[in-house]
């Protein structure tokens, strides 16, 4: 156990340096002063609404986990798995070093209900894997607003395959989950739909007004390149930065935005340490 912590400290520590690292790189080719000054001019209806559609994305995947949940008969009620959701937030964000979030629930559900753990894991496994698909997706169907037409039944077809593969391993892997396969697909789409309204309204609180088919791309991708990092900071400046060479789009801007999507995500991360504060009561749902 002892050995298993020293490398979660030491992953999550390399982790840290790597978005520490990034970061620097951003700001030696863009001004801090730059993005602050930004930030001064910002919109704070479009930054308000921004978090309404972020939190909208969060309360929505407590409900996807739910039907993984329910699939292996483990019914924990909503507000109960809501709590537990944030505090895993909170755990996976303020507390690098230490447990993390996914690890924090499978704990707590088995020590108070005496659920499996290989099930509970396996649940959550696969709430990650239908969060990727549905990246993927959306990335494919932003991506078709970049190139020609000629390239929209390669995209189709891309779509169609990756679905197609996922569910097989589903099937294989996963049986228990075959049943909600389509509607944690659906879920997992509009919780990137969201975050992605989030992004754009964040964007048109600086005053872009186009281009959003590569911002949404390039949002998307650094959710995927996120687990190179901590809690995906530097990646998503990174990619911003690098895309404004091949688009024409300001980085600064596209930094600028990135880094209020983070404070967001800190923000009701936060929210975390009154359920960990106050003893955390979890409760089955009621028949």
């Amino acid at each position: 156990m002892e050995r298993t912590n020293l490398k979660k400290v030491l992953i999550n520590a390399v982790k840290i340096i790597i978005s520490i690292g990034l970061l620097y790189f951003v700001f030696k080719k863009i001004p801090f002063r730059e993005v602050a000054g930004l930030w001064s001019t910002v919109s704070i209806p479009y930054v308000l609404a921004a978090a309404v559609f972020f939190l909208a994305s969060q309360v929505l995947s407590t409900k996807r986990l739910e039907f993984y949940l329910e699939a292996n008969h483990f019914r924990l009620s909503f507000r109960s798995n809501l709590e537990l959701y944030f505090l895993g937030m909170f755990y996976n964000f303020f507390i690098p070093g230490g447990i993390g979030g996914d690890a924090y629930k499978v704990y707590l559900l088995n020590k108070k209900f005496g659920w499996s753990v290989k099930k509970i894991t396996s649940a959550l496994f696969n709430d990650r894997l239908s969060g990727l698909l549905a990246i993927c997706v959306l990335i494919l169907l932003s991506s078709g607003f970049l190139f020609d037409l000629k390239w929209l039944p390669v995209i189709v077809i891309a779509i169609i395959s990756g679905v197609f593969l996922t569910l097989m391993i589903t099937k294989k892997w996963f049986p228990a989950y075959q049943s909600v396969f389509y509607t944690t697909l659906a879920c997992s789409i509009a919780i990137q739909g969201l975050q992605v309204i989030c992004f754009v309204l964040l964007l048109k609180s600086l005053g872009v007004d186009g281009h959003f088919a590569i911002y949404t791309v390039t949002f998307l991708g650094s959710s995927i390149l996120s687990l190179i990092s901590f809690a995906g900071i530097g990646v998503r400046e990174v990619l911003f930065l690098q895309a404004s060479k091949y688009f024409d789009f300001d980085p600064a801007v596209s930094v600028s935005a990135s880094l209020l999507f983070t404070v967001i995500t800190a923000f009701f991360s936060f929210f975390g340490v009154f359920f960990q504060l106050r003893k955390l009561h979890l409760h089955l749902k009621e028949n």
